[in-house]
């Protein structure tokens, strides 16, 4: 059965069929008093798991619908008539299926990936095919302000973001996790295909074959994800790992990361991270704007300054009080642009050591490359106060 998430006036969170009802087997997050709720729903303000409730609620009006002693539609007594299909009524005595009305495309909420604006918000849908198993659907658009590439395709840290997205999105609406946690990603591989990452016509519409695994009610997450385009081809797998804290825990664990005292991660906003301005050309580190540059290079070789931009609009989508791990895995990218452009990005692997404090200075080194007869490998590692942050692996591939 297709779902797609609406978000009724009292802004309560429910999946709907398409005969309009609320299913039962999905997160509800934010129950109102009154609203019937899911017989797995988590409450998102106090964290308590609701009892099993097995009545629908309109996702518009809120109030209860269903059937009483399974006659809807049929005179009580009556016993000798088939029962209609599903989606189907009565008229004069007979079944007739009503019109099914077509499935609308709008995101996911917002809230439930973590992004601010709509615009950056890539999935469509979700349904359920197994105990660990989900199908999404996503959209990349043909034009983005920021994952762009140079000749034409679609971006590699794009599929990044989205298994990124994926995974917050199925802890909130499919393990009932409350808004207002944080996720902490352990590391992150992501492979890409290129030769069918061209940007088409239209935007490209994304199915998402996904696991997320979870023992018991670990607050630990392992996901795994092939999105392929409507044609079958896989544009993009990839796995991961993160963790859901409390904003207690994430407040006493943020005090406690950060023994050398440089910065007060526990108050510190965006507004504390100081960018300096470059002249580079953007080109030499594959991008078309310079706000989109996050390095300033060094005297010595191999090595730059972490520079971002506080206010770019995607990297810093919301505020934070450290550096977001698509910042890392972008300083990688840039660190590691080739000269001529003759590869593609085709492999990152990603792990976080620590968090990316906003006001201490963060380097960024490259290892010499290592060459295959078609592949170019680099790692690159964050440090601050001398203590790696991050290593990200990148191979670079010679089409």
């Amino acid at each position: 059965m297709s779902s797609s998430l609406v978000l009724s006036k009292d802004a309560q969170v429910t999946h709907t069929t398409s005969s309009g009802t609320a299913t039962p087997d999905v997160t509800t997050v934010g129950v109102t008093a009154g609203a019937a709720t899911p017989d797995i729903a988590q409450n998102s303000t106090n964290g308590n798991t609701t009892g099993a409730n097995t009545t629908s609620t309109d996702s518009v009006t809120g109030t209860a619908t269903g059937t009483v002693n399974g006659t809807a539609g049929n005179p009580a007594g009556v016993t000798d008539r088939p029962a209609a299909p599903a989606g189907a009524t009565r008229r004069n005595g007979a079944a007739t299926t009503a019109p099914v009305p077509p499935r609308l495309t709008t995101t996911v909420p917002a809230e439930y990936v973590h992004r601010a604006a709509l615009a950056e918000v890539f999935l469509t849908g979700c349904e359920k095919s197994g105990p660990e198993t989900y199908i999404l659907t996503g959209q990349w658009p043909r034009a983005h302000t920021f994952f762009t590439t140079l000749d034409g395709r679609h971006d590699h840290l794009q599929a990044c973001e989205t298994l990124r997205q994926t995974g917050i999105y199925l802890a909130h609406a499919e393990h009932g996790i409350p808004l207002g946690h944080h996720f902490v990603m352990q590391d992150m591989t992501v492979t890409t295909h290129p030769e069918h990452l061209t940007i088409g016509s239209t935007p490209t519409n994304l199915t998402l074959h996904t696991t997320l695994s979870r023992p018991g009610r670990s607050p630990q997450f392992t996901i795994t994800l092939t999105i392929t385009n409507p044609e079958g081809q896989t544009l993009s797998t990839g796995h991961g790992h993160f963790t859901c804290i409390s904003p207690a825990a994430y407040h006493r664990m943020r005090t406690a990361s950060n023994p050398d005292n440089t910065t007060d991660p526990t108050t510190h906003t965006l507004k504390a991270l100081v960018h300096t301005p470059t002249d580079q050309a953007p080109s030499l580190y594959g991008r078309v704007h310079s706000r989109d540059l996050v390095l300033t290079p060094t005297h010595q070789p191999l090595t730059y300054r972490l520079n971002p931009h506080p206010e770019h609009p995607v990297l810093f989508d919301h505020d934070g009080d450290h550096l977001p791990g698509m910042v890392l895995i972008e300083a990688a990218r840039q660190a590691t642009y080739p000269h001529p452009p003759t590869t593609q990005l085709t492999h990152t692997h990603t792990v976080f050591h620590r968090y990316v404090e906003l006001t201490t200075p963060t380097t960024v080194t490259v290892t010499p490359p290592t060459h295959t007869h078609n592949t170019t490998t680099h790692t690159v590692t964050t440090h601050q106060t001398n203590s790696p942050t991050h290593t990200t692996t990148l191979i670079h591939t010679h089409l």
